[in-house]
């Protein structure tokens, strides 16, 4: 028989080695089925694309037609007449009719909780505003913005229910580059004219990546994660807006409604199966939604499997180097079932988003000002970052737009070799996989050397291809080869991996979701959504960009022993697909999304028209498809909002 088989079903091969005749005596006289070890299911008739190979090249190992699964795991693979051969009588028999498929999607940075919470936000308004009133002020100069700002405060929070915020979102315009922005930016309104205008009701003021709050919130936000309200504290606890926004509703009002918030990320994490996402990868921000996983976890309810990163010494946190020193390292820890485990330590972010990002790129003093290294070196993050890989965790960048904070941590890794170079060395960074995320713009050239002694693997979104672009108009286009670069990371010996930060809204009848391979299709074709073409030397083929999602994605997440790959002895995370992605043409590649969806051998989304085929009822979400790459509106950074004073 030309099939591969698992050995930790040792049951099945004892069995095997006397026939299989011999499982079906032993069934005949009276043996327990529980003790003869048939498949659970056999998936058959398909182009299953094993996904075997991790090295740096675009092979893809074997194809198959047949793998065989007990319990959650893969038993078997091989021809269809050798893995159909396994069956017992009650063994499941799922004829895919030739379709093609791949093991399940992995993604390696996306936010799927926060997006949870604002989908449940947007869809229950009322019982938001018991925590926050939001607001939306737009205008075509500063004195407009000023003066919407104001109209909010003295008339529409003229009387606030107890504890209620005055929540206040400014124009940011596509890529960072809203009037809103250079607003807060040039403080055309400070914290002393807010506190003038509402002493004691909480307002926040934001336009991503600038912020604005009056003493009352910034007091009624510290005071309610126990850190003492000082203008001290303050700058040590609080760097970027998302730890606001990603935490208020969150804790505050789900700190009374914890199953809800449970439910919430349940809902919205089954959402995610209709593209084929099987694993993602995130940190969290907010204190009560670690709560909400746990739940979760105990009760079996995990639609796909979490892989997160520990960022709670950052949010909220004035001692960020002495949190870290202290944390200790569980990277690759998790529960037993494998849903949700720990893949390091992380500040969230070194710097911010455009253009408050972290560069050695040249620009004029205007743009060159707005720019906000996080870290620096010296500062708390420098030492929270050197003590964690002091301290031998594994330290996982997760955000980082711009190249200069990425050098301050490979410069960290260096000083640390040269100063104790009997307990550091490349050998031993290469065994904690360092990574960072986004790739905005980076890597350099220059880096990629240094990434590549390190082992240090990149998770890259297409997104960069267009929130970035607009910014070579300030920087030059002499850095588009910055615009995640990809294939130019590869050949450097980095492994990069596939992220989309965006998550699945069908919460609505009338919801259309994108299909993933829509997101995916620029790093084949390097055409972003506004028709440019960045940096053409760096597209990928599909073979590469389909290991960037699975089998390299798995070995980021610490998992490429269990995940990735449809071997046996792994999970049987699966994905049947409705189109063959390796010869669907290139103008098509959009409109690729699964028939079927499986996670551990459960079935969570098998779509209508293929449940039909197959004479079973339908299962979980069915996503409405969008296939139109819409495109964003044109920015001019040179004169964003089209003008401030």
């Amino acid at each position: 028989m030309k099939y591969e088989m698992g050995r930790w079903l040792l049951g099945l091969a004892l069995a095997l080695s006397g026939g299989i005749s011999a499982i079906a005596q032993q069934t005949l006289n009276g043996v327990p089925a529980e003790l003869v070890n048939y498949p659970d299911t056999i998936v058959h008739n398909g182009k299953i694309v094993i996904m075997s190979d991790m090295s740096l090249s675009n092979s893809l190992g074997r194809t198959v037609q047949a793998m065989a699964i007990k319990g959650d795991r893969i038993l078997a693979i091989g021809s269809d007449s050798d893995i159909l051969r396994l069956a017992g009588p009650q063994t499941k028999k799922v004829d895919v009719r030739g379709h093609f498929v791949s093991p399940g999607i992995i993604n390696t940075h996306t936010h799927l909780h926060d997006a949870a919470v604002n989908t449940w936000a947007r869809n229950n308004p009322q019982k938001v505003e018991a925590v926050r009133k939001n607001f939306t002020v737009t205008g075509k100069t500063f004195a407009d913005l000023t003066k919407g700002i104001e109209l909010v405060i003295k008339e529409q929070m003229a009387r606030p229910v107890p504890g209620q915020w005055a929540w206040i979102d400014l124009p940011t315009g596509q890529s960072g580059s809203g009037l809103g922005i250079d607003f807060l930016m040039k403080k055309e309104m400070v914290r002393d004219q807010l506190d003038a205008l509402a002493p004691k009701l909480p307002v926040f003021i934001g336009a991503h990546p600038a912020f604005l709050w009056n003493t009352a919130a910034r007091n009624a936000f510290l005071d309610w994660y126990e850190v003492e309200p000082t203008d001290a504290n303050e700058k040590k606890a609080i760097t970027i807006d998302t730890t606001m926004g990603r935490s208020l509703v969150a804790d505050f009002y789900f700190d009374k409604h914890m199953g809800d918030l449970a439910n919430v990320i349940h809902d919205y994490l089954e959402y995610q199966t209709a593209v084929g996402m099987t694993t993602f990868s995130s940190h969290i921000v907010g204190l009560r939604k670690m709560p909400a996983y746990t739940q979760l976890v105990q009760e079996g309810r995990m639609p796909v499997r979490f892989a997160f990163s520990n960022r709670y010494c950052q949010q909220i946190e004035v001692d960020i180097p002495g949190c870290f020193l202290r944390a200790g390292d569980y990277a690759g820890l998790g529960d037993r079932s494998n849903y949700f485990w720990n893949v390091g330590i992380t500040l969230g972010g070194i710097d911010n988003g455009p253009p408050a990002i972290c560069t050695t790129m040249e620009a004029p003093a205007e743009y060159k000002a707005k720019e906000e290294c996080i870290i620096q070196p010296g500062n708390d993050y420098w030492k929270a970052v050197y003590a964690a890989i002091r301290s031998r965790y594994r330290y996982v960048v997760n955000h980082s737009w711009g190249d200069k904070g990425i050098d301050y941590v490979l410069d960290i890794m260096d000083e640390l070799i040269k100063d104790n170079p009997e307990s550091f060395s490349n050998e031993f960074f290469k065994s904690r996989r360092f990574t960072s995320d986004h790739c905005g713009f980076y890597p350099t050239p220059s880096q990629l050397p240094r990434m590549a002694k390190f082992g240090w693997m990149v998770s890259c979104t297409t997104n960069a291809l267009t929130r970035s672009a607009p910014y070579l108009q300030i920087y030059g286009m002499k850095y588009e080869n910055r615009l995640a670069p990809i294939a130019t990371t590869i050949k450097a010996g980095v492994y990069a991996t596939f992220e989309a930060e965006l998550g699945v809204d069908m919460s609505r009848p009338d919801s259309t979701v994108e299909p993933m391979h829509l997101d995916a299709k620029p790093f084949i074709t390097r055409i972003n959504r506004w028709g440019d073409t960045i940096s053409k030397v760096d597209a990928v083929d599909r073979e590469t960009l389909l290991k960037m999602s699975t089998i390299w994605a798995a070995r980021y997440v610490l998992r490429e022993k269990e995940l990735g790959s449809l071997e046996p002895g792994k999970f049987a995370d699966y994905v049947v697909w409705n189109k063959d992605y390796l010869t669907v043409p290139i103008d098509e590649f959009q409109t690729i999304y699964p028939l079927m969806t499986v996670v551990g051998n459960k079935t969570m989304v098998l779509r209508e028209e293929f449940a039909k085929v197959l004479g079973q009822p339908a299962v979980g979400p069915q996503a409405k498809w969008d296939f139109i790459d819409d495109k964003p509106e044109e920015v001019d950074l040179l004169n964003p909002g089209g003008g401030g004073e």
